[in-house]
């Protein structure tokens, strides 16, 4: 079966994209989606399985792994996974796979993850379903997407900056719609939690001190359905 194209090729960058990490801003945005990301992760058990969907270099993978978390990596790029495998991550195995067609079998992971990837992939339901498809019943599914209504995501957009504007970015009550057909839907932002079925867009007042001082917060959503 033909591998699914993503709407950004990453392998270009591959070898280069964890330099991001090192820079200023990057440790910034990185340690506030880490906060995000593990609110929804507090509870492990040994042994406990997470597929990490699109996962690149295996950033997040490693994250996982270090919480207790036994990690399977997949991501459609070659040279993403060889760069994954190169760090060696303890607990965490990578292999070339395509998300819209996943090739495990029915509730095999207790968690199902994905940051920032969805948003590169043309056909984000048939993704979705493959994810829930995956995790066990009683599972989780996490999933974080850049913020379509963040400033700085505005701002990379006017900028023309790659791969922003090749994606398919979401706001909270959009991805919350995608989401709201398998569960409960638990939307994560910095400072803030929009729990239940659907995400509060924010008032007239928030919107306006955004355009007009830029949202404080990150530029990243996190969503989490416990099924």
């Amino acid at each position: 079966m033909e591998l699914t194209r993503t709407l950004y090729d990453f392998s270009k960058m591959a070898k280069d994209y964890d330099k991001w990490y090192e820079t200023a801003e990057g440790k910034m945005h990185d340690q506030q989606q880490k906060e995000l990301v593990l609110k929804c992760l507090s509870q492990v058990s040994p042994g406990e399985r997470l597929l990490d969907i699109g996962c690149g270099t295996g950033h997040w993978s490693g994250i996982f792994s270090s919480l207790g978390f036994e990690v399977k990596g997949i991501d459609i790029s070659p040279e993403m996974i060889e760069v994954a495998q190169s760090h060696h991550y303890p607990g965490c195995r990578f292999e070339i796979a395509d998300v819209c067609h996943l090739p495990y079998a029915n509730n095999l992971f207790e968690v199902v993850a994905g940051v920032t990837a969805l948003e590169f992939i043309p056909d984000v339901k048939a993704a979705i379903a493959e994810m829930f498809r995956c995790v066990k019943p009683k599972g989780k599914v996490v999933i974080g997407t850049l913020d379509k209504e963040a400033s700085l995501n505005k701002q990379r957009i006017f900028q023309k900056e790659e791969p922003y504007i090749s994606a398919r970015l979401f706001s909270g009550q959009e991805f919350s719609e995608l989401l709201l057909p398998y569960g409960k839907v638990n939307i994560h932002l910095s400072g803030q939690q929009q729990e239940g079925k659907i995400y509060r867009k924010p008032t007239f007042w928030q919107e306006r001190e955004e355009y007009l001082w830029g949202r404080q917060d990150n530029a990243l959503i996190v969503a989490e359905v416990q099924l």
